[in-house]
């Protein structure tokens, strides 16, 4: 069976990537590091893999996140790695490869749980006026790589706050963390996500107020 090389879950992929370059020979490691994995830096991955090199050549990748087309071009390599190159791929998630990325390499799990911030906004100060503004100050933002934390911090709090979600509401929010990949601005994304919050956060309101 030949060996591809496996995946690793950290809390700060550029850092432990970057850390472990640092202990190993140059001629035959190579670090590849950026927020967000494009398809040029994938091309240059696939490039560099078909190098000849003295001995096993390491290939490091670490990002915040993953393109979904920079990583169908690297599965192609995945799938038939040239002999004697092993990739390591650093992710905050796993969730963040594709699930063909995912059956291909072993997994090794070193990410700590942290407890995620809260959102931005407070639910108790939630309004149109400071949706539009927080969706101004957003609005020419793309591949945010805080974008997941984000999406759970607002789930999270709204949960907190005492507001219920449908099955399809929940799913909503599930479903957005792949709206980024799709290259959908998040300020598109928290626009969705936002209203539905406040029109949740005013049918409890009624509720209340009915009763």
């Amino acid at each position: 069976m030949i060996k591809i090389g496996h995946i690793e879950l950290v809390n700060d992929p550029i850092e432990s990537a970057s850390a472990y370059f640092s202990t190993q020979d140059p001629q035959n490691t190579r670090l590849f590091c950026s927020n967000e994995l494009d398809i040029d830096t994938a091309r240059s991955i696939i490039d560099e893999s078909y190098i000849a090199s003295k001995g096993t050549k390491q290939i490091l990748i670490a990002a915040l996140s993953y393109n979904l087309y920079a990583q169908n071009a690297l599965l192609k390599v995945l799938e038939e790695p040239p002999s004697g190159t092993i990739f390591v791929i650093y992710a905050k998630m796993k969730s963040l490869l594709l699930p063909t990325i995912r059956s291909r390499m072993p997994i090794i799990n070193h990410a700590k749980a942290q407890r995620l911030p809260h959102f931005p906004i407070s639910l108790k100060t939630l309004n149109l006026e400071s949706i539009y503004q927080f969706l101004k100050e957003r609005e020419k933002e793309f591949n945010n790589p805080l974008l997941k934390d984000e999406i759970q911090s607002l789930y999270l709090d709204s949960i907190k706050y005492g507001l219920s979600f449908s099955n399809k509401e929940t799913q909503l929010f599930e479903k957005a963390i792949s709206w980024e990949d799709q290259y959908e601005s998040t300020s598109n994304i928290f626009a969705v996500l936002l209203l539905l919050v406040l029109r949740k956060k005013k049918q409890q309101l009624n509720a209340t107020l009915k009763n």
